[in-house]
Order: C-alpha cells, then sequence, then structure tokens
C-alpha cells in the first residue's frame, strides 16, 4: 500500500503540469483578447470603408475562409474577393462581435467565436442574416492572422 502513497503525489504534480501546459494565464488571455478585439474592430471598420487591403492583409498566407455552402477558399488573394463581391451588395451592412477569446498557453495560437448580423438590400426587401463564427489565429512574425474562418447562420433553412 506504501506504492500507493508515493503514486498520489505523482499523479497530483502530473496533472497540474499537464494542466500548465494547456491553459491560458489571465494576464495573457486578457492581452490577447485585447489585442483581437482591436483586430476585430478594425475588420468591421475596414469593411465599412470599403478597405479590402485592410481585410486581405489579416488572413495568413495559407488561411481558410470556409463560407456556408460553398468549398472552402484558401490564400488571402482569394479570400478578398469574396470579401469584395459582398462589399458589392447594396446597402450592405456587416457587423460582428467576440463572445469569447482563448489563447494557447504559449500565446501563438487562439480562436474567438461570437455573432454576426449580415444585411443588404434586395429587389424583394431587406435581407438581414444573423449568425455565429470561430476564427482561429495565429501569430505569423509577431502579427495575429486568421488561420481559418468559418461562419453559419442562426436562420431555419428554406
Amino acid at each position: 500500500m506504501s506504492y500507493l502513497r508515493n503514486f498520489k503525489p505523482c499523479v497530483l504534480a502530473m496533472a497540474f503540469l499537464v494542466a500548465g501546459l494547456v491553459s491560458t494565464s489571465p494576464a495573457l488571455a486578457h492581452g490577447v483578447e485585447a489585442q483581437l478585439n482591436e483586430i476585430n474592430a478594425k475588420w468591421v471598420e475596414a469593411f465599412k470603408q470599403r478597405d479590402f487591403a485592410v481585410i486581405e492583409a489579416l488572413y495568413a498566407s495559407d488561411g481558410l475562409l470556409l463560407p456556408p455552402n460553398s468549398p472552402a477558399i484558401q490564400g488571402p488573394k482569394a479570400i478578398v474577393e469574396v470579401w469584395k463581391s459582398w462589399g458589392e451588395l447594396p446597402n450592405v451592412e456587416f457587423t460582428f462581435g467576440a463572445d469569447r477569446v482563448e489563447a494557447s498557453s504559449s500565446g501563438d495560437m487562439a480562436y474567438d467565436y461570437g455573432w454576426y448580423i449580415f444585411a443588404f438590400d434586395t429587389d424583394d426587401g431587406r435581407v438581414t442574416d444573423k449568425g455565429k463564427y470561430v476564427v482561429v489565429w495565429k501569430k505569423v512574425g509577431g502579427a495575429w492572422k486568421v488561420a481559418a474562418d468559418i461562419f453559419n447562420s442562426n436562420l431555419p433553412a428554406e
């Protein structure tokens, strides 16, 4: 039975070690959350201003946009063309915000998820979509870049 007495502290020490490797310190999480919230605000403003160069620069060179009912779109140049097409919709409005931001303990990967509202005019009236998104971020050369961007509607399928 003495081996159990020695085993329990080892298990506890291992659990704390593993938790430390995968958890995020509050200071790190707070810093990353502030950084990503600032980038997200710039993203919304860039869309309002139709400054697609800013949006293109947000994506990593191998970044993915994963819109619903569409194949994956890879790379900033291809992704920005999609954003441009959305920007051409009549009277388009787009906004989003993070509900949660999580960062890796190393501080080089993070994700945020939240809500979006996307609206535009059609001949049949205003279309307003409300939904949720997840963006995976990675540090590239010291800057946060989008590795993957996926979203889908909360509205029922028609």
